[in-house]
Protein backbone atom coordinates (compact mmCIF):
# COMPACT_ATOMS: atom_id res chain seq x y z
CA UNK A 1 0.00 0.00 0.00
CA UNK A 2 2.85 2.40 0.72
CA UNK A 3 4.74 1.83 -2.54
CA UNK A 4 3.35 5.08 -3.98
CA UNK A 5 4.78 7.13 -1.12
CA UNK A 6 8.16 5.50 -0.55
CA UNK A 7 9.99 7.93 -2.82
CA UNK A 8 8.61 11.00 -1.02
CA UNK A 9 10.23 12.96 1.80
CA UNK A 10 9.65 11.91 5.40
CA UNK A 11 6.82 14.32 6.21
CA UNK A 12 5.08 13.88 2.86
CA UNK A 13 5.31 10.09 3.14
CA UNK A 14 3.84 10.03 6.66
CA UNK A 15 1.05 12.38 5.66
CA UNK A 16 0.18 10.20 2.66
CA UNK A 17 0.04 7.08 4.85
CA UNK A 18 -2.07 8.85 7.52
CA UNK A 19 -4.67 10.05 5.00
CA UNK A 20 -4.73 6.63 3.35
CA UNK A 21 -5.40 4.89 6.67
CA UNK A 22 -8.01 7.44 7.71
CA UNK A 23 -9.88 6.93 4.44
CA UNK A 24 -9.59 3.14 4.61
CA UNK A 25 -10.98 2.95 8.15
CA UNK A 26 -13.95 5.10 7.16
CA UNK A 27 -14.66 3.08 3.99
CA UNK A 28 -14.54 -0.24 5.83
CA UNK A 29 -16.71 1.06 8.66
CA UNK A 30 -19.38 2.52 6.40
CA UNK A 31 -19.40 -0.46 4.06
CA UNK A 32 -20.05 -3.09 6.75
CA UNK A 33 -22.85 -1.08 8.35
CA UNK A 34 -24.95 -1.45 5.20
CA UNK A 35 -24.53 -5.24 5.26
CA UNK A 36 -27.37 -7.15 6.95
CA UNK A 37 -25.83 -10.63 7.24
CA UNK A 38 -24.36 -12.26 10.31
CA UNK A 39 -21.03 -13.19 8.71
CA UNK A 40 -18.71 -11.05 6.60
CA UNK A 41 -19.63 -11.09 2.88
CA UNK A 42 -16.59 -13.01 1.68
CA UNK A 43 -16.99 -15.65 4.41
CA UNK A 44 -20.69 -15.96 3.67
CA UNK A 45 -19.96 -16.57 -0.03
CA UNK A 46 -17.41 -19.21 0.89
CA UNK A 47 -19.91 -20.88 3.20
CA UNK A 48 -22.58 -20.91 0.50
CA UNK A 49 -20.22 -22.80 -1.82
CA UNK A 50 -19.55 -25.35 0.92
CA UNK A 51 -23.29 -25.80 1.40
CA UNK A 52 -23.62 -26.79 -2.25
CA UNK A 53 -20.71 -29.24 -1.95
CA UNK A 54 -22.23 -30.80 1.17
CA UNK A 55 -25.19 -32.18 -0.82
CA UNK A 56 -23.08 -35.14 -1.90
CA UNK A 57 -22.73 -36.32 1.73
CA UNK A 58 -25.12 -37.87 4.23
CA UNK A 59 -24.72 -37.76 8.02
CA UNK A 60 -25.44 -40.63 10.41
CA UNK A 61 -25.77 -39.80 14.14
CA UNK A 62 -23.57 -41.72 16.55
CA UNK A 63 -24.32 -39.61 19.63
CA UNK A 64 -26.08 -36.41 20.65
CA UNK A 65 -23.60 -34.21 18.77
CA UNK A 66 -21.36 -36.85 17.19
CA UNK A 67 -21.92 -37.72 13.53
CA UNK A 68 -20.42 -39.76 10.74
CA UNK A 69 -20.65 -38.05 7.35
CA UNK A 70 -19.78 -39.95 4.23
CA UNK A 71 -20.28 -40.38 0.54
CA UNK A 72 -19.51 -43.08 -1.97
CA UNK A 73 -15.76 -42.37 -1.80
CA UNK A 74 -14.96 -41.04 1.69
CA UNK A 75 -16.11 -40.94 5.31
CA UNK A 76 -15.44 -38.45 8.12
CA UNK A 77 -16.15 -38.07 11.85
CA UNK A 78 -17.67 -34.78 13.07
CA UNK A 79 -17.95 -33.58 16.67
CA UNK A 80 -20.27 -30.57 16.89
CA UNK A 81 -19.40 -29.90 20.54
CA UNK A 82 -15.65 -29.62 19.90
CA UNK A 83 -16.31 -28.20 16.41
CA UNK A 84 -13.89 -30.60 14.77
CA UNK A 85 -13.78 -32.83 11.71
CA UNK A 86 -11.07 -35.36 10.94
CA UNK A 87 -10.45 -33.66 7.56
CA UNK A 88 -8.87 -30.84 9.66
CA UNK A 89 -10.34 -28.06 7.52
CA UNK A 90 -12.78 -26.89 10.21
CA UNK A 91 -10.02 -27.03 12.83
CA UNK A 92 -7.68 -24.85 10.78
CA UNK A 93 -9.85 -22.00 9.50
CA UNK A 94 -12.86 -22.00 11.84
CA UNK A 95 -15.36 -22.39 8.97
CA UNK A 96 -17.46 -25.59 8.93
CA UNK A 97 -16.34 -27.90 6.15
CA UNK A 98 -18.75 -29.62 3.77
CA UNK A 99 -18.82 -32.73 5.96
CA UNK A 100 -19.65 -30.70 9.08
CA UNK A 101 -22.37 -28.76 7.26
CA UNK A 102 -24.11 -32.05 6.50
CA UNK A 103 -24.03 -32.97 10.18
CA UNK A 104 -25.20 -29.49 11.22
CA UNK A 105 -28.22 -29.67 8.93
CA UNK A 106 -28.99 -33.17 10.21
CA UNK A 107 -28.92 -31.71 13.73
CA UNK A 108 -31.46 -29.06 12.53
CA UNK A 109 -29.08 -26.12 12.99
CA UNK A 110 -27.42 -23.52 10.77
CA UNK A 111 -23.72 -23.50 9.78
CA UNK A 112 -23.46 -19.77 10.54
CA UNK A 113 -23.86 -20.53 14.26
CA UNK A 114 -20.86 -22.88 14.14
CA UNK A 115 -18.54 -20.42 12.40
CA UNK A 116 -15.75 -18.85 14.45
CA UNK A 117 -16.70 -15.46 15.98
CA UNK A 118 -13.76 -13.76 14.26
CA UNK A 119 -15.81 -13.87 11.03
CA UNK A 120 -18.88 -12.18 12.53
CA UNK A 121 -20.07 -8.75 11.45
CA UNK A 122 -19.84 -7.51 15.03
CA UNK A 123 -16.16 -8.47 15.20
CA UNK A 124 -15.49 -6.67 11.92
CA UNK A 125 -17.18 -3.51 13.22
CA UNK A 126 -15.23 -3.72 16.46
CA UNK A 127 -11.95 -3.75 14.52
CA UNK A 128 -12.78 -0.66 12.45
CA UNK A 129 -14.72 1.30 15.09
CA UNK A 130 -11.78 3.58 15.94
CA UNK A 131 -11.76 6.90 14.10
CA UNK A 132 -8.42 8.28 12.98
CA UNK A 133 -8.81 12.02 13.73
CA UNK A 134 -8.07 14.53 10.96
CA UNK A 135 -5.17 16.96 11.34
CA UNK A 136 -4.68 20.57 10.27
CA UNK A 137 -2.23 21.53 7.56
CA UNK A 138 1.49 22.07 8.06
CA UNK A 139 1.02 25.85 8.09
CA UNK A 140 -1.00 25.53 11.33
CA UNK A 141 1.38 23.24 13.17
CA UNK A 142 2.70 24.49 16.52
CA UNK A 143 6.19 25.97 16.60
CA UNK A 144 8.46 24.04 18.94
CA UNK A 145 11.71 25.89 18.34
CA UNK A 146 13.61 22.87 17.06
CA UNK A 147 15.70 23.01 13.88
CA UNK A 148 13.97 21.85 10.72
CA UNK A 149 14.70 18.24 9.75
CA UNK A 150 17.16 17.89 6.90
CA UNK A 151 17.34 15.13 4.36
CA UNK A 152 20.21 12.70 4.95
CA UNK A 153 23.23 12.81 2.68
CA UNK A 154 22.98 10.10 0.07
CA UNK A 155 26.23 8.67 -1.26
CA UNK A 156 25.80 7.60 -4.85
CA UNK A 157 28.37 4.98 -5.80
CA UNK A 158 29.80 5.00 -9.32
CA UNK A 159 28.34 2.81 -12.00
CA UNK A 160 24.88 1.62 -12.77
CA UNK A 161 22.77 0.79 -9.68
CA UNK A 162 21.99 -2.92 -9.25
CA UNK A 163 18.44 -4.11 -9.89
CA UNK A 164 18.69 -7.70 -8.67
CA UNK A 165 18.77 -8.59 -5.00
CA UNK A 166 21.88 -9.97 -3.36
CA UNK A 167 21.76 -13.76 -3.26
CA UNK A 168 23.30 -16.01 -0.65
CA UNK A 169 26.59 -17.72 -1.39
CA UNK A 170 24.95 -21.15 -1.55
CA UNK A 171 21.82 -20.00 -3.40
CA UNK A 172 21.60 -21.12 -7.04
CA UNK A 173 21.23 -18.48 -9.71
CA UNK A 174 18.02 -20.02 -11.01
CA UNK A 175 16.65 -22.90 -8.90
CA UNK A 176 14.34 -24.03 -11.73
CA UNK A 177 17.14 -24.31 -14.30
CA UNK A 178 19.50 -27.27 -14.45
CA UNK A 179 23.09 -26.41 -13.60
CA UNK A 180 25.80 -26.84 -16.24
CA UNK A 181 28.58 -27.36 -13.74
CA UNK A 182 30.78 -30.43 -14.21
CA UNK A 183 29.53 -30.78 -17.78
CA UNK A 184 31.80 -30.43 -20.82
CA UNK A 185 30.79 -27.62 -23.15
CA UNK A 186 30.50 -28.81 -26.76
CA UNK A 187 30.33 -26.58 -29.81
CA UNK A 188 27.33 -27.01 -32.08
CA UNK A 189 29.31 -26.14 -35.24
CA UNK A 190 32.61 -27.97 -35.06
CA UNK A 191 31.48 -30.53 -32.43
CA UNK A 192 34.57 -29.89 -30.31
CA UNK A 193 34.65 -29.47 -26.54
CA UNK A 194 35.89 -26.40 -24.69
CA UNK A 195 33.78 -23.71 -26.34
CA UNK A 196 30.26 -23.06 -27.64
CA UNK A 197 28.98 -22.08 -31.08
CA UNK A 198 29.07 -18.38 -30.27
CA UNK A 199 32.78 -18.44 -29.61
CA UNK A 200 33.64 -20.93 -32.33
CA UNK A 201 36.54 -19.83 -34.56
CA UNK A 202 36.36 -22.69 -37.07
CA UNK A 203 34.32 -20.69 -39.59
CA UNK A 204 36.58 -17.64 -39.18
CA UNK A 205 39.69 -19.76 -39.74
CA UNK A 206 38.21 -21.35 -42.87
CA UNK A 207 37.33 -17.96 -44.36
CA UNK A 208 40.83 -16.70 -43.52
CA UNK A 209 42.48 -19.59 -45.38
CA UNK A 210 40.22 -19.10 -48.42
CA UNK A 211 41.15 -15.43 -48.57
CA UNK A 212 44.91 -16.23 -48.37
CA UNK A 213 44.63 -18.78 -51.20
CA UNK A 214 42.76 -16.31 -53.37
CA UNK A 215 45.37 -13.56 -52.82
CA UNK A 216 48.21 -16.00 -53.60
CA UNK A 217 46.62 -16.99 -56.93
CA UNK A 218 46.08 -13.36 -57.92
CA UNK A 219 49.78 -12.60 -57.29
CA UNK A 220 50.90 -15.53 -59.44
CA UNK A 221 48.74 -14.34 -62.31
Amino acid sequence: MILKSRDKSILAMLEWIRVRLMTRLYTKREGIQKYAGKLCPSIQDRLEKLKVESKAFSATPAGSFLYEAGSQYERHVIDLVKKTCNCRSWDLNGIPCKHAITAIYTNIETPEDYTHPCYFKETYMEIYKEVLPPMPGQSEWAEIGQPAPLAPHIYKPPGRPPKQRKRASDEPRNPYKASRQNRPVRCGKCKKEGHNSRGCKAAITARHHDRRDRDFKEKKL
